[in-house]
C-alpha cells in the first residue's frame, strides 16, 4: 500500500475509515445511544433487543478469526468498500422496520459485513500506515476521529427525534442517515486507498493463519480486549441505571450518553495514543488504566442508590468512559509492541478479536435478563466488571513480562 509519501494522506484515510466505522457500527449498536427510542420504534422488550445484539454477536464472534485470514490474503480496499456499502444497504432495509424474524436476519448479515470482511482489514491498514513510533497515535486518532464523526451524526439524530413527534419516523430517519453515510465512506475509500501487490500473499493458507492459535501473546492481547470490552459494553446500561435509580431525566441521560459515547472519545483516545508513544509502552498504560477501572466499579458497588448522590454517579461514569475510550484507542497497539510479524497481523488481530469481542454473543442477553428481574441486576453487572478489570491487569502484567524477557534474550544473543 502506498502510504509513506504524504503525511496528510495517512490521516485522510484514517478519517474516512474512522467515520465509516462509526456510522456502520452505529447501525447494529443504535441501542447504545437510542436504547428506549429503538425499543419503542421496533416494539421490542429488553429480552428481544438483547436477542438481536446476541444474534449479531454470535456471528461476529465466529467470523473474527476467518476475517483475519481474508485481511492477510485479499485486497483491503475492496474488503473495506464492500463492507461499508453492503452494511448501508442492509440499514436501508432495516429502516422499513421489518418483522422480528427479518430483524434477526439483518443483524446476522451485519455480523458478516462489519466483521468478516471489515474488522481485521481495517486494523491492518491502520498498522501499515506508520512505524513503531507512531502506532499509539495512529490507533488513538482512529478512535478520536470516529468520535468527531459520532458527535455530529448523533446530535443530528437527536434533532430528528425532536423534530418528529412520532418516534418511529424519527428513528427511521436516523437509520437512513447512518446507512447513507456508510455507503458514501465505502465509495470514498475505494478511490482514496492505493494498493500494490504484496509478494507471497497468494501462498498464504488458512493453516498458516491458524498458527496464531499457538501464540500465547495473541491470547493475552485477546484477554486485554475481552476485559475492556465487557466493561465498555456495561456503559450502555448506565443510561437506564442513572434514569431508574438516580431519577435523572431521559433528555439529560440521552445527552450524557452522546457526550460519553462520542465527545469523550474525541479527546481520550488520541490522548491515550500520545501518552503511549511518550511512555513507549501501550501495555504499561493499559495496566495502570485497569487499576482505575477497578476503583470505579468498586465505587459503584459501594455507592448508596439515592438521588442526592446522582452527581457522583455521573462523575464515575465520565471517569470510566475516559479510561475505556482511552483503552479502545490503544489496545491494538499491543500487536506491534509485541513484535507480531506483519504478515500475521490479520491472523493475530482476528484471534484476539475473536476472544476479545465474544461478549457480544452473550453479554446483552445475559444482562438484559438480570435487569428485567430488578435493581439487583446492576449489582451483578458491577461485580462482573470488577472481575474483568482484575483479569485485564493480569493479562497486561504477563504480556509485559513476556515482551521484556524476549527483549532481554535478543540483547544477550546479539552480545
Amino acid at each position: 500500500m502506498e502510504n509513506k509519501n504524504i503525511s496528510w494522506k495517512k490521516y485522510l484515510i484514517i478519517f474516512i475509515i474512522a467515520s465509516g466505522t462509526t456510522v456502520m457500527y452505529s447501525l447494529p449498536y443504535l441501542k447504545s445511544t437510542f436504547y428506549d427510542p429503538m425499543r419503542a420504534a421496533l416494539g421490542l422488550d429488553h429480552q428481544q433487543l438483547g436477542n438481536l445484539i446476541s444474534m449479531y454477536g454470535i456471528l461476529a464472534t465466529i467470523l473474527y478469526f476467518p476475517g483475519g485470514f481474508l485481511a492477510d490474503k485479499f485486497s483491503a480496499k475492496k474488503l473495506l468498500s464492500f463492507s461499508l456499502v453492503s452494511s448501508g444497504l442492509l440499514g436501508l432495509y432495516f429502516a422499513t422496520f421489518p418483522p422480528y424474524t427479518m430483524l434477526l436476519l439483518i443483524f446476522a448479515a451485519w455480523g458478516v459485513t462489519t466483521i468478516l470482511t471489515f474488522w481485521a482489514a481495517s486494523m491492518k491498514v491502520i498498522r501499515m500506515l506508520g512505524d513503531k513510533s507512531e502506532q499509539g497515535k495512529l490507533f488513538g486518532f482512529n478512535e478520536g476521529l470516529s468520535g468527531i464523526a459520532g458527535v455530529v451524526v448523533s446530535f443530528i439524530g437527536l434533532y430528528l427525534f425532536e423534530t418528529f413527534a412520532d418516534v418511529t419516523v424519527g428513528f427511521k430517519y436516523v437509520v437512513c442517515l447512518y446507512s447513507g453515510l456508510s455507503i458514501l465512506c465505502g465509495i470514498l475509500l475505494f478511490f482514496v486507498i492505493k494498493e500494490k501487490k504484496v509478494e507471497g500473499v497468494d501462498k498464504i493458507s488458512f493453516l498458516d493463519i491458524a498458527s496464531a492459535v499457538k501464540m500465547p501473546k495473541a491470547w493475552l492481547i485477546g484477554g486485554i480486549i475481552f476485559s475492556t470490552y465487557v466493561v465498555f459494553s456495561s456503559l450502555t446500561y448506565l443510561n437506564p441505571y442513572l434514569s431508574d435509580v438516580f431519577k435523572i431525566s431521559s433528555a439529560l441521560v440521552g445527552t450524557l450518553a452522546i457526550l460519553r459515547t462520542y465527545a469523550i472519545k474525541m479527546g481520550a483516545s488520541p490522548l491515550a495514543g500520545i501518552i503511549v508513544d511518550k511512555v513507549g509502552s501501550s501495555i504499561k498504560v493499559l495496566l495502570v488504566g485497569f487499576v482505575g477501572v477497578a476503583i470505579c466499579e468498586a465505587a459503584y458497588l459501594l455507592l448508596p442508590r439515592t438521588e442526592s448522590l446522582m452527581y457522583l454517579a455521573v462523575a464515575l461514569m465520565v471517569l470510566l468512559s475516559v479510561l475505556l475510550f482511552g483503552f479502545r484507542g490503544i489496545y491494538f497497539a499491543t500487536v506491534d509492541e509485541s513484535n507480531i510479524p506483519l504478515e500475521k497481523t490479520g491472523a493475530v488481530i482476528g484471534l484476539a478479536s475473536f476472544v476479545g469481542f465474544c461478549p457480544d454473543a452473550f453479554f446483552y442477553t445475559m444482562v438484559g435478563g438480570w435487569l428485567d428481574k430488578g435493581e439487583s441486576g446492576y449489582t451483578k453487572l458491577f461485580l462482573l466488571c470488577l472481575g474483568c478489570s482484575l483479569l485485564g491487569m493480569a493479562c497486561c502484567a504477563v504480556l509485559n513480562r513476556m515482551n521484556a524477557a524476549e527483549k532481554e534474550t535478543t540483547v544477550l544473543v546479539k552480545a
